[in-house]
């Protein structure tokens, strides 16, 4: 039975290292190869909605590098759940997307986020699009969480930082990229800096069985070196993201599935 869509692309989450997935996306550009639907969590979520409403991988690189963490945030005293709200960041995104919910879009997005009471992962795929985006990237500690229809949520790593398995019933060919890979780690500093240490080891231990779902893996492990806020080493990013998309799609036969490459 003919699946729904050609190729899908699942977006894992990793801060700032999420600008890899415009590299990645800018190599399937050059080489001919649309997608169909996508799927995000996080920083993944953020490229994704971005992407889906129609703008080009440049553009969502200049904005991400011109709206650094602290002019995309505002922090506040630790009573709201987090250390920064994310009020600034939601206008930052209500202003840059052109789609009001996931309907608009002019590919199909899914993001999913953590339900914080409930401890579960959800997907969001219809409706209102900037919250369920905005609670995708909530990273716990770091950010308030975010309320929809009454409940609250943070980043979806927490349960699934690869959305695959929600896309493998519906595409013939399931790319994942997974730019948050972790290594030993010299020294931890700070609150902040052993926080987020504890995130990404936490968040990547679910990634193993979700790239068993991907036909193509593409794991940006040069990109483990930065960390969730090194926006200014974007280029250099988005070139790691690039290089190691044209290197898997060269090795991928796409030809079976009726897809020609360029």
């Amino acid at each position: 039975m003919a699946k729904k869509y050609k190729v899908g692309l699942a977006l894992s989450g990793g801060g700032a290292k999420g600008i890899a997935h415009l590299g990645v996306l800018k190599a399937l550009e050059e080489k001919g190869i649309k997608i169909d639907i996508i799927s995000g969590v996080s920083a993944g979520a953020i490229v994704g909605a971005l992407y889906a409403d129609g703008h080009s991988t440049e553009s969502i690189s200049k904005f991400l590098q011109k709206n650094t963490l602290f002019k995309m945030v505002s922090f506040n005293l630790p009573k709201n759940g987090g250390l920064a709200s994310t009020d600034k960041f939601k206008a930052k995104m209500e202003l840059m997307l052109r789609a009001k919910t996931f309907e608009d879009l002019q590919i199909p997005l899914i993001v999913n986020a953590t339900e914080l009471n409930a401890g579960k992962n959800v997907y969001f795929k219809s409706g209102e699009l900037l919250n369920c985006v905005v609670a995708s990237a909530s990273v716990p500690i770091f950010f308030n969480p975010t309320t929809i229809n009454g409940k609250q949520y943070v980043d979806g790593g927490i349960f699934c930082n690869l959305p695959a398995s929600v896309l493998r019933n519906e595409c013939e060919i399931l790319i994942g990229v997974h730019v948050n890979p972790t290594s030993p780690k010299e020294n931890t500093d700070g609150v902040l800096d052993v926080a987020e240490r504890i995130f990404h080891l936490a968040v990547n231990g679910n990634t193993v069985e979700q790239k068993e779902y991907c036909d193509i893996v593409i794991e940006t492990t040069k990109a483990k070196k930065f960390g969730m806020f090194d926006v200014a080493k974007a280029d250099i990013i988005y070139k790691i993201g690039y290089d190691y998309a044209m290197k898997a799609i060269e090795k991928f036969d796409f030809s079976h599935y009726d897809i020609e490459t360029k």
